[in-house]
Order: C-alpha cells, then structure tokens, then sequence
C-alpha cells in the first residue's frame, strides 16, 4: 500500500534548519506529531510513505519571498516540500494547486495509495479531499483539534477572519472518507455519518527506549518543569502562583516556551530567583532536561468544553521520558493513563501547591520509578509503530 501523507511534516533535518534560522521560531509538537506517525506507518513492511508537505514558514519567520520545490528521502520515506510564494492569501493558493497536481500524479502512477492529510490546513486539505473524490482514492483526516475550538481559542483578534476559516475547515473536514481522533467525543461531535474512524491519543517515539533517565544523572534541587504554550489558559499562571505558594526549599521551577504570558513571566522570574525561564528551544534539549527533572507538570485546566477533545501530545512526551508527572485529570485521557501519573482535582493555585509540596516531600526514589513505569506503559502500548499500526488497520477494512 502507498500512503501519501499530507501536512506541513518535514525531515529532523529540514526542520532543524528552518528552526535555527527562523526569526521567530516555529512550534514544534506538530511536526514532532506527524513526525512519529509517519516514521511508524514506514516501519512497516507492507507501507511505502510519501510525505508531500508545505514548509512550516511564514512571513514572521523568514523574510524570503520564493521557495521553490525541494525533494529528499529520509529512512525511507519520501518528501516533497510543495513550492509558494511566501505572502498572504498568494501562499495558500499556490500550496493549494501545487498539491493537487502532484498529488493527482502520483495517484495515476500508482492506484494502490490512500491519502493521509492534516485537516487543520486549509489549501493541503482542500486539495486532498478534491483530488480523493475525482480519483475515488480514500482520503483520511487526521483530527488533531476541532476547528471551532481552536478558532476561539486564538489569540488572533480578527474573529471574524477566524470563525470564516473555522467555517471552511469544518466544511472540508467533513468530506473525508475516514478519520484519525484523539479522543471518543472527537468521534460524537465530528462523525456524524458513522464513517470509519481508530482513536490515537498520541504516540510516542519508539527510539525512546535508547534515552536513559537515571537518578545519579538528576539535578540534586527538586526541578519541577514545564514546556509549552505560556497562555494563561493551559495553566501557566497557576503553577507559577502555586510554586511560589508551595514555597519548598531547594526546588526550582523550569519553564520553557513562548506565548502571551512571557513578558509577565520574566517579571515573576526576577522576583523569584527559583523560577527560571529558558525561552524555546529545539526539542531535543528539551528531552535531554526532563530526564534531569524531578517532577514534570501540566497544569491544564478542565473546566473548558474543549479538553473533551484534546490530549496533550506533552504528557505523552512527558511520560516517555521516565520522569514523574503531575497533571489534571483531563477528560479525554484513557483511564489506563491514570495508573501511571499523579493527578491533582483541585484546580486551584493552592491545590497545585499542595501537590507539589507533597510530591516534593517524597523520596526522590519514589518519584523516580513511578516516572519508569509510565515510561515502559507507553513505549510498549503507545509507541508510534503500534499506533500507526491502527491506521493501517483500518485502512484494510472495508466498509
């Protein structure tokens, strides 16, 4: 079978270079999403994977005007970044065309293929959908978030730009011909024609198995970590506030990303010197420094009607780096999850501090292999093989 996956997934190596040379850097837990699920559909036998990919750029980024097509094979799998011109509106209506021409050639060459695309990019999957109905190839979207959510969600202030785009890409989103979810209620609100659908929470990478976490390789202060978005909405301003409130010795709070909270959190940073913000970095350190951690936490609220329909693809990198997690219990996190995590229910700042205190209070030792037991959970039931293995599964039923 050959799969064409559609999204904005480039090689490690491409994404390193746009990341080192991006003026503002580009989020990474996309790529590294679609990334993992591409590497695993490829390490199986009976699969060959084209990616045909628009680059992660735009005008904030880079201030390059031409990309033109660029083709590389990285371990197998076959990429094609899709020429654009690197300017509003213009961009999208290049990528849109580009991908439908070379997605109608290699469907001609070969009628033994099924599109995998990224629903959340407009022009890629408009072109998907187009070129699946006139060839009568399967099309599978790949629901990551739900439009309507994330358009409401943005910190864009053109609303009416985004509830039109919401608009779009709920229209194109539900042309697909089978579906990819993270949670059942993804499945309740979006498939309403009962089509063919596997849920895939997230998927972590098989190689973490090679990535030692040690406890003599640990920071000797308790490190309670965090990377992600800093926007008041997932958490970040009550785990500072319940840090600080905490107030246990020989502990520091390490924090990297970007977003709208950053300014104030420079201010908390310099108030209290045990708070210490790294910025972005590329996600590699970002493993390296949660095996060193003592506690990593996700503070993401679940009073909001979207985490129904979200699993963060953080706790699944978190649990895979072996160190101990404390996180919400989030209602579209498995049950099975919840053996393997600490979970706070009061969803307040003196709530958090409190679980912090406590889990700061135990022996670094048992914080240490509850962090080892997530650790062998997901790499030996949700590495990106298996999950990718579901896919193919349903791609072999008929219906």
């Amino acid at each position: 079978m050959n799969i064409i996956y559609v999204s904005r997934l480039c090689s490690s190596r491409k994404f390193k270079d746009i990341f080192e040379n991006a003026i503002i850097k580009p989020p990474q837990q996309a790529q590294k999403y679609h990334r993992l699920l591409v590497e695993g559909l490829a390490r199986n036998d009976e699969i060959v994977v084209q990616a045909i990919s628009s680059l992660p750029i735009n005008r904030s980024m880079s201030k390059k005007i031409l990309f033109k097509r660029e083709i590389e094979e990285v371990e197998g799998i076959h990429y094609t970044y899709l020429p654009f011109a690197n300017l509003p509106v213009l961009k999208q209506i290049i990528i849109f065309f580009s991908c439908f021409f070379r997605l109608w050639k290699i469907i001609n060459k070969n009628r033994n293929s099924v599109i995998i695309c990224d629903v959340l990019n407009i022009s890629l999957a408009g072109a998907a959908v187009l070129v699946s109905r006139l060839s009568q190839i399967t099309c599978v979207g790949i629901v990551t978030d739900v439009p309507f959510y994330l358009a409401s969600m943005s910190e864009d202030t053109s609303r009416s730009k985004n509830r039109l785009i919401s608009k779009i890409n709920t229209y194109i989103m539900n042309k697909f011909d089978a579906y990819v979810f993270l949670t059942p209620y993804m499945n309740q609100l979006i498939n309403k024609k009962n089509k063919r659908y596997v849920i895939i929470e997230g998927q972590v990478d098989a190689n973490m198995v090679d990535y030692e976490n040690e406890l003599s390789s640990k920071y000797e202060t308790n490190v309670c970590l965090y990377a992600g978005e800093l926007n008041k909405k997932y958490g970040i301003k009550m785990l500072t506030d319940a840090f600080i409130a905490a107030q246990v010795e020989n502990s520091e709070l390490h924090i990297y990303g970007s977003g709208s909270f950053e300014h104030e959190l420079q201010q908390i940073c310099r108030q209290h010197r045990n708070i210490k913000y790294f910025g972005v970095v590329s996600n590699d350190i970002i493993i390296k420094e949660q095996t060193k951690a003592t506690l990593l936490i996700n503070p993401r609220p679940t009073n909001e009607e979207y985490t129904k329909f979200s699993f963060p693809s953080k706790n699944m990198e978190y649990m895979a780096s072996g160190t101990a997690m404390l996180t919400t219990n989030l209602p579209g996190m498995p049950l099975e999850y919840r053996h393997y995590i600490y979970i706070f229910e009061d969803e307040t700042v003196q709530g958090l501090a409190a679980n912090i205190r406590t889990l700061l209070s135990n022996p670094k030792e048992e914080l240490f292999y509850k962090g080892l037991e997530a650790k062998q959970f997901v790499l030996k039931n949700k590495n990106n093989i298996i999950q990718a293995g579901k896919i193919i599964n349903m791609l072999k039923e008929r219906k």
